[in-house]
Protein backbone atom coordinates (compact mmCIF):
# COMPACT_ATOMS: atom_id res chain seq x y z
CA UNK A 1 0.00 0.00 0.00
CA UNK A 2 2.74 2.30 0.74
CA UNK A 3 4.49 1.54 -2.31
CA UNK A 4 1.64 2.59 -4.39
CA UNK A 5 1.08 5.64 -2.79
CA UNK A 6 4.91 6.56 -3.18
CA UNK A 7 4.47 5.52 -6.96
CA UNK A 8 0.85 7.85 -6.75
CA UNK A 9 2.75 10.86 -5.69
CA UNK A 10 5.77 10.62 -8.12
CA UNK A 11 3.29 9.84 -11.18
CA UNK A 12 1.43 13.24 -9.92
CA UNK A 13 5.03 14.63 -9.14
CA UNK A 14 6.20 14.06 -12.77
CA UNK A 15 2.97 14.69 -14.22
CA UNK A 16 2.85 18.60 -12.64
CA UNK A 17 6.50 19.08 -13.92
CA UNK A 18 5.69 18.14 -17.48
CA UNK A 19 2.74 20.10 -17.69
CA UNK A 20 4.51 23.18 -16.01
CA UNK A 21 7.17 22.21 -19.38
CA UNK A 22 4.69 22.29 -21.73
CA UNK A 23 2.92 25.37 -21.29
CA UNK A 24 5.82 26.93 -19.79
CA UNK A 25 7.99 26.64 -23.29
CA UNK A 26 7.90 24.90 -26.77
CA UNK A 27 11.11 23.26 -28.19
CA UNK A 28 12.24 24.43 -31.29
CA UNK A 29 14.69 23.28 -34.07
CA UNK A 30 16.91 25.53 -35.57
CA UNK A 31 18.44 25.33 -38.73
CA UNK A 32 19.54 25.61 -42.84
CA UNK A 33 22.04 25.68 -45.07
CA UNK A 34 22.74 26.97 -48.62
CA UNK A 35 21.65 24.46 -51.40
CA UNK A 36 24.26 25.54 -54.49
CA UNK A 37 22.87 23.47 -56.91
CA UNK A 38 19.36 25.48 -56.66
CA UNK A 39 21.13 28.47 -55.74
CA UNK A 40 18.85 29.16 -52.47
CA UNK A 41 19.49 29.31 -48.96
CA UNK A 42 17.06 27.65 -46.02
CA UNK A 43 15.87 28.44 -42.92
CA UNK A 44 13.67 26.87 -40.32
CA UNK A 45 12.69 27.15 -37.09
CA UNK A 46 10.12 24.04 -36.01
CA UNK A 47 7.26 23.93 -35.06
CA UNK A 48 6.68 28.23 -36.71
CA UNK A 49 7.47 28.19 -40.03
CA UNK A 50 10.54 28.17 -43.14
CA UNK A 51 11.70 30.23 -45.98
CA UNK A 52 13.52 29.71 -48.97
CA UNK A 53 15.72 32.72 -49.53
CA UNK A 54 16.75 33.07 -53.58
CA UNK A 55 20.82 33.06 -53.99
CA UNK A 56 23.45 32.54 -51.10
CA UNK A 57 23.37 34.39 -47.75
CA UNK A 58 24.92 34.13 -44.75
CA UNK A 59 23.92 33.76 -41.26
CA UNK A 60 25.59 36.87 -39.41
CA UNK A 61 24.07 37.71 -35.62
CA UNK A 62 20.99 36.93 -33.85
CA UNK A 63 19.04 38.73 -31.48
CA UNK A 64 17.62 36.41 -28.85
CA UNK A 65 15.04 39.55 -27.42
CA UNK A 66 13.23 39.87 -31.07
CA UNK A 67 14.10 36.21 -31.88
CA UNK A 68 15.42 37.31 -35.13
CA UNK A 69 18.24 35.88 -37.43
CA UNK A 70 20.24 38.03 -39.30
CA UNK A 71 21.19 37.30 -42.98
CA UNK A 72 23.53 39.18 -45.54
CA UNK A 73 24.56 38.27 -49.24
CA UNK A 74 27.41 38.91 -51.46
CA UNK A 75 26.13 42.43 -52.58
CA UNK A 76 26.03 43.11 -48.09
CA UNK A 77 21.80 43.31 -48.17
CA UNK A 78 20.82 42.52 -44.72
CA UNK A 79 17.77 40.85 -44.31
CA UNK A 80 16.45 39.56 -40.54
CA UNK A 81 14.05 36.33 -39.91
CA UNK A 82 11.55 35.76 -37.12
CA UNK A 83 9.23 32.56 -36.43
CA UNK A 84 7.13 32.82 -33.44
CA UNK A 85 3.41 32.75 -31.90
CA UNK A 86 1.08 35.47 -32.23
CA UNK A 87 0.28 34.75 -28.46
CA UNK A 88 3.39 35.59 -27.13
CA UNK A 89 3.38 39.41 -27.66
CA UNK A 90 2.92 41.60 -24.91
CA UNK A 91 -0.05 43.49 -26.39
CA UNK A 92 -1.49 40.16 -27.73
CA UNK A 93 -1.14 37.37 -24.26
CA UNK A 94 -4.47 36.66 -24.37
CA UNK A 95 -4.40 35.77 -28.25
CA UNK A 96 -7.87 37.97 -28.90
CA UNK A 97 -6.42 39.38 -31.74
CA UNK A 98 -5.41 36.43 -34.88
CA UNK A 99 -5.31 37.10 -38.90
CA UNK A 100 -5.21 40.10 -40.22
CA UNK A 101 -6.10 42.24 -37.05
CA UNK A 102 -2.89 40.68 -35.38
CA UNK A 103 -1.04 41.96 -38.42
CA UNK A 104 -2.53 46.02 -37.68
CA UNK A 105 -2.29 45.81 -33.89
CA UNK A 106 1.58 44.62 -34.60
CA UNK A 107 2.30 47.44 -37.39
CA UNK A 108 0.33 49.56 -34.56
CA UNK A 109 2.33 48.21 -31.84
CA UNK A 110 5.67 47.55 -33.90
CA UNK A 111 6.09 51.43 -35.58
CA UNK A 112 4.77 52.87 -32.18
CA UNK A 113 8.00 51.82 -30.32
CA UNK A 114 10.78 53.68 -33.43
CA UNK A 115 7.91 56.52 -33.89
CA UNK A 116 7.68 57.40 -30.01
CA UNK A 117 11.18 56.55 -29.12
CA UNK A 118 13.08 57.40 -31.66
CA UNK A 119 11.21 59.92 -34.06
CA UNK A 120 11.43 58.33 -36.80
CA UNK A 121 8.36 57.92 -39.87
CA UNK A 122 6.47 54.88 -40.95
CA UNK A 123 4.50 54.27 -43.68
CA UNK A 124 2.74 51.61 -44.33
CA UNK A 125 3.65 50.04 -48.19
CA UNK A 126 1.27 47.09 -48.76
CA UNK A 127 -1.98 45.96 -46.54
CA UNK A 128 -3.09 42.34 -47.70
CA UNK A 129 -6.38 41.12 -45.80
CA UNK A 130 -6.75 37.85 -47.60
CA UNK A 131 -3.42 36.57 -46.85
CA UNK A 132 -2.76 38.08 -43.43
CA UNK A 133 0.40 40.42 -43.97
CA UNK A 134 1.49 44.00 -44.32
CA UNK A 135 4.33 45.40 -45.52
CA UNK A 136 5.57 48.73 -44.39
CA UNK A 137 8.76 51.32 -44.22
CA UNK A 138 10.32 53.02 -40.55
CA UNK A 139 12.47 55.85 -41.52
CA UNK A 140 14.54 58.70 -40.39
CA UNK A 141 17.98 60.25 -38.75
CA UNK A 142 18.92 58.93 -35.73
CA UNK A 143 21.87 59.29 -33.73
CA UNK A 144 23.96 57.24 -35.52
CA UNK A 145 22.82 57.94 -39.05
CA UNK A 146 20.00 57.56 -41.30
CA UNK A 147 17.43 54.53 -40.32
CA UNK A 148 15.93 52.95 -43.23
CA UNK A 149 14.16 49.07 -42.45
CA UNK A 150 11.08 47.84 -44.94
CA UNK A 151 9.10 45.18 -42.81
CA UNK A 152 6.62 42.65 -43.50
CA UNK A 153 4.87 41.07 -40.68
CA UNK A 154 2.14 37.95 -41.89
CA UNK A 155 0.05 35.91 -39.46
CA UNK A 156 -0.96 32.33 -40.35
CA UNK A 157 -2.70 30.20 -38.26
CA UNK A 158 -1.16 31.42 -35.34
CA UNK A 159 2.43 31.84 -36.25
CA UNK A 160 3.95 34.93 -36.91
CA UNK A 161 6.69 35.85 -39.66
CA UNK A 162 8.67 38.49 -39.38
CA UNK A 163 10.92 40.11 -42.05
CA UNK A 164 12.88 42.89 -42.91
CA UNK A 165 15.10 44.73 -44.96
CA UNK A 166 17.52 46.78 -43.66
CA UNK A 167 18.95 50.45 -44.30
CA UNK A 168 20.48 49.44 -48.41
CA UNK A 169 20.33 51.56 -51.41
CA UNK A 170 21.43 47.98 -53.98
CA UNK A 171 17.32 47.63 -53.95
CA UNK A 172 15.19 49.59 -55.15
CA UNK A 173 11.87 49.86 -53.05
CA UNK A 174 9.78 47.71 -55.70
CA UNK A 175 12.56 45.16 -55.55
CA UNK A 176 12.08 44.78 -51.31
CA UNK A 177 8.48 44.82 -51.58
CA UNK A 178 8.58 42.27 -54.06
CA UNK A 179 11.39 40.54 -52.19
CA UNK A 180 9.60 40.40 -49.06
CA UNK A 181 6.30 39.22 -50.27
CA UNK A 182 7.68 36.26 -52.25
CA UNK A 183 9.32 35.51 -48.75
CA UNK A 184 5.96 35.67 -47.13
CA UNK A 185 4.16 33.75 -49.74
CA UNK A 186 6.41 31.27 -50.44
CA UNK A 187 6.82 30.52 -47.24
CA UNK A 188 6.78 26.46 -45.83
CA UNK A 189 4.28 25.71 -42.80
CA UNK A 190 6.11 23.76 -40.23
Amino acid sequence: MKTNLIKTFLLLAMTILLTNCATQRTSTLVGGEYNETKNETDYFVVPYGSVTLPGKWEKTNYNTISRQQFFRNQDSVIIAIAFGRFDKYEFNRDGSESGYDFVKAYYEWDSKYFVDSHGLIRQPLEKDSTNNFMIYRIYGQIEKGDFDTYFLVGEKNGNTSNFSISDTDKWTENKKVDFLKNLFLTKKEE
